[in-house]
């Protein structure tokens, strides 16, 4: 479908104007807080979606993509364990997954995965290559248009409003006239849906980094690889994290239950053909033979 000439021209319009506030301001305070709920497929072998809650903190200058549910796992994670406070969340699985743009660095993005610390950048400019398309709908009671782009393997839908005229959105997703409120994927692995719009508190927008621990690069592929390692090789994983050797034999999830340790092909945003941790961390088959 034909690009909209009106929308082409909004486009080359208001992008500039918007990163010129983006850079201008000092101020890294929440202006707007927007939910989302996220649907995603964990693993290959696991047809199932699990949904987690996320916020997108929208400051003058910078924004920040959190897990709502992190957040209150991490401020009451032992207390969550020992059944002190009741999980509000039940039913959410956190994705553990971050993203700020233009915070530490001006004029990029950076994704950032836990356990661990490990982080990648992005230069915002000209990240996503968007057609706009014919075509509207209501979410969250914003009249939303249609865009589509491919990146990095996926082909992605998304519903952004002229409404909240803020080139950014969930994820890594930015570049558009306006917030975007809801995307998803051509093959149905992840959905963001907006479900809550609302002024934001005036806390500060900044990522924190750990003081050890920390992998930092430019190489989504790198990080793409350590991150499918989690669940494919674990003990792989520690030592790609550490530079240790070592053996991993327990895992426990967020909430601190005992997980058992499978082999498992995680799913991720962004798909690399040269990222293959089957072929490049072959699994040992289990003997089956009896003992005497």
């Amino acid at each position: 479908m034909r690009m909209n000439p009106f929308f082409n021209i909004i486009l080359k319009m208001t992008i500039p104007s918007y990163l010129i506030m983006m850079n201008s301001h000092a101020s890294n305070s929440t202006i707007l807080s927007v939910t989302y709920d996220v649907y995603y497929q964990k693993f290959e072998e696991e047809p199932k979606q699990e949904k987690d809650l996320m916020r997108l903190d929208i400051g003058e200058n910078s924004s920040q993509f959190v897990s709502v549910i992190g957040e209150f796992l991490a401020k009451n994670k032992s207390d969550v364990v020992s059944k002190r406070v009741k999980n509000p969340y039940v039913g959410y699985a956190s994705m553990r997954d971050e993203v700020f743009k233009n915070t530490p660095k001006s004029g990029y993005m950076q994704f950032v995965h836990m356990p661990g610390w490990i982080s990648c950048r992005d230069k915002i400019d000209g990240l996503f290559d968007w057609q706009l398309q014919e075509g509207d709908t209501i979410v969250c009671e914003y009249t939303c248009h249609k865009a589509i782009t491919t990146f990095r393997g996926r082909t992605w839908t998304v519903w952004y409003t002229l409404g909240l005229p803020y080139s950014d959105g969930p994820w890594k997703f930015c570049g558009l006239p306006g917030l975007i409120l809801y995307a998803s994927d051509s093959e149905g692995c992840f959905r963001f849906n907006c479900i809550g719009i609302e002024k934001g508190d005036g806390h500060d927008i900044k990522m924190k980094t750990p003081k050890s621990g920390v992998i930092d690069t430019y190489m989504p592929e790198r990080v793409a690889e350590i991150m499918m390692l989690e669940y494919w090789d674990p003990s792989a994983h520690f030592s790609q994290m550490t530079g240790m050797s070592g053996q991993v034999t327990r895992m426990w999830d967020p909430q601190g239950n005992e997980v058992k340790i499978v082999p498992k092909t995680r799913i991720l945003y962004e798909k690399f053909p040269g990222v293959n941790v089957k072929k490049k961390y072959p699994q040992k088959k289990s003997s089956t033979k009896k003992k005497k």
